[in-house]
């Protein structure tokens, strides 16, 4: 598993490719971030992994400190404060891994509508 950064750096390379804009290039750039992207998808599943396991062990250290009187709701937003680092990077590699499958599947209808206006240019 991945230290904290660790996981910060691969959430930046994750999100470096992510930003790039194929509008405007020609297929063979679109093509060229489709297959980054798809590269991608492993190293975004082991990060998501790794932050979860931080979040975890984070909440462990927190359930040590805590008093067994608390009540159960105080315990909830006791827990969260404390693990507040973690979870938002967590939920930022979860959005970056949506957004690596949203941005695939957008580029897989681009290349679909090329390739569909290329074979009615070559009907003309």
């Amino acid at each position: 598993m991945k230290t904290s950064n660790e996981i910060k750096a691969a959430l930046n390379t994750i999100r470096s490719v992510i930003d790039i804009d194929p509008s405007g290039c020609d297929i063979s750039d679109v093509k060229e971030k489709l297959f980054k992207l798809n590269a991608l998808m492993g190293l975004s599943a082991e990060t998501m992994a790794s932050a979860k396991k931080m979040v975890n062990e984070k909440e462990i250290e927190v359930f040590a400190k805590m008093s067994d009187t608390m009540a159960p709701s105080i315990a909830s937003k006791f827990l969260a404060a404390h693990c507040k680092e973690e979870n938002a990077v967590f939920v930022y590699a979860d959005r970056l891994n949506s957004s690596i499958i949203h941005q695939i599947d957008s580029l897989r209808t681009i290349i679909s509508l090329f390739k569909t206006e290329m074979e009615s240019s070559l009907r003309q």
